[in-house]
């Protein structure tokens, strides 16, 4: 029955190790085959591989073969580039290096509860697998919780929620083990009890396994939405150009019936007519010319457009603008930044009660472009140090939006509520 109990605690050893290996390499690297069945075989080949060393007992052999497969599946399975080879090889060394670190943390934990409580438990294989327990789950709230974080190839933020879950689960989970403990101290030995322990570190690696697809789903799924709005703000602009454009060639069309309309008043000394009727094509053609506000023509359409929308509001607009040279800034960006910074404080002013207003300022500062965009606003809803909005299901995409487009230029947002005023910050680096 101990051959037994050590082969099984052997297997859970290495199946964890092995999956969180994967998934570390799984997450930072790009796959060489695109076949999945190529990779389940090479971490069950590794499980058996491993074990059957394990089991022989030699601390060297151990390290030898932990080394060898590490690098093995970094050069076969992931590695591409012939530059970086050397580089992704020390990387997954570390992270087993780390791992290995990891356990003998959740040893040590293990040896200090036995001695706090006084424990003498002689069975040294029932001792060797609360060893292998008790450091396999250090190790995978450390991964989820600290290593995993750490790395920033590709990081995807969680919430507090998500790390409440963490918490409860690793206080669940080591709650479980210091019962089994209890169970051993009193040497009531069960196996059974061992094959929980392996069920429950099992279930901790699943669960939160889980909870990082699940984060990173909905990672990717709220980059999809703000894809789309942005596409679907830069259709919006397309389409209202198209129609300036075709209304453009309307007036253009019939421009020499109007010049000849005028001369004849003016020939039949009608000037007052003459002028009124000037006037008349004045304000015709006026919507269609955009205000020279920054220099930048994508900046000024939009500035254009927007100011006419906040004159039908009753919002005032102000705005003070330097000459900056805003060429380096794409112009998706342009429209991205400004489009939603404006239609948000439009929204804002709109609903707010008392004087309406919406100023924007834009200074360049050497080699950086200071812009500053403030309306109104009665009461702003706070959450996660963003501000909420109350768009419903799509809320919060705009400023995602413009805080990707700002990361782009090395730049920096900060949002503030103060006196009844909503005020957005940026620099962006040129």
């Amino acid at each position: 029955m101990d051959r037994v109990l050590l082969l099984f605690c052997s297997i859970l050893s290495c199946v964890i190790v092995v999956s969180i290996l994967f998934q570390f390499m799984n997450s930072y690297y790009e796959r060489v085959y695109k076949k999945k069945r190529v990779y389940i075989i090479a971490n069950v080949s590794a499980v058996i591989l491993l074990t059957i060393v394990n089991m022989l007992d030699n601390s060297i052999w151990n390290l030898v073969t932990w080394i060898l497969v590490t690098a093995f599946c970094a050069i076969f399975l992931y590695y591409q580039n012939q530059n970086s080879a050397w580089k992704t090889i020390v990387e997954c060394e570390a992270m087993a290096l780390c791992i290995s670190v990891c356990e003998s943390l959740g040893v040590i934990l293990l040896h200090w509860i036995l001695q706090m409580f006084n424990a003498n438990i002689n069975d040294t294989v029932i001792i060797h697998c609360l060893e292998v327990t008790f450091s396999k789950l250090i190790l995978i709230f450390l991964y989820y919780l600290v290593v995993n974080r750490l790395q920033k190839k590709k990081n995807f933020p969680l919430s507090k929620d998500q790390y409440a879950v963490y918490i409860i689960m690793l206080i669940y989970s080591f709650a479980n083990m210091l019962l089994i403990v209890a169970e051993f101290m009193q040497r009531k030995t069960n196996y059974l009890w061992v094959a929980n322990m392996g069920c429950i570190v099992l279930a901790d690696l699943y669960l939160l396994y889980y909870i990082k697809m699940s984060n990173e789903k909905s990672f990717y799924e709220s980059q999809v939405k703000a894809l789309e709005q942005q596409v679907s703000i830069q259709y919006g602009y397309y389409l209202l150009q198209t129609e300036k454009y075709n209304n453009t060639l309307r007036i253009l069309h019939d421009v020499n019936k109007h010049i000849k309309v005028i001369e004849e008043l003016y020939e039949t000394d009608q000037g007052k007519t003459a002028a009124a009727y000037t006037k008349h094509i004045n304000d015709m053609l006026k919507p269609l010319m955009p205000t020279q506000y920054s220099g930048n023509p994508i900046l000024d359409i939009l500035l254009t457009d927007k100011a006419m929308d906040m004159e039908e509001k009753g919002i005032e607009f102000d705005f003070d603008i330097d000459n900056v040279d805003l060429q380096c800034i794409e112009p998706i960006d342009i429209t991205t930044i400004f489009g939603n910074l404006l239609d948000n404080s439009i929204d804002a002013a709109e609903r707010s009660e008392g004087h309406k207003f919406v100023y924007i300022k834009i200074r360049a500062y050497h080699k950086m472009v200071s812009i500053k965009v403030e309306n109104n606003s009665d009461y702003v809803k706070w959450k996660n140090g963003m501000p909420v909005s109350e768009k419903g299901k799509e809320r919060g995409i705009g400023i995602l939006n413009v805080k990707r487009s700002i990361s782009k230029y090395d730049g920096d947002i900060k949002l503030r509520w103060e006196n009844n005023k909503f005020i957005a910050e940026m620099f962006l680096n040129t």
